[in-house]
């Protein structure tokens, strides 16, 4: 059962920073495409919108793995002073 629950962790994890880096793309994306088709902006807005997107897409999701890391490690460390303390 131990296993799974590390296997779903992770899966949650990995989910998680996909997410993290494609939700500011397709912002960028939408608001970039209602600029330039609706608002009447030139095309080099949707340009900067998209490069803009890719920037914080990568920026949100290194810091969320960074946390989560943070966060696996303390988990790891309470485990093993659980365990430390049951023997």
């Amino acid at each position: 059962m131990k296993r799974f629950m590390n296997t779903m962790y992770a899966f949650n994890i990995v989910l998680q920073a996909f997410w993290s880096l494609l939700l500011p793309i397709g912002a960028a994306v939408l608001f970039g495409w209602l600029l330039t088709e609706r608002g009447g902006m030139k095309d080099y807005v949707f340009v900067i919108l998209i490069v803009l997107g890719v920037l914080a897409g990568l920026v949100s999701m290194v810091r969320f793995l960074i946390s989560a890391l943070a966060g696996l490690e303390r988990l790891e460390k309470e485990q093993k002073n659980k365990d430390d303390f049951q023997k």
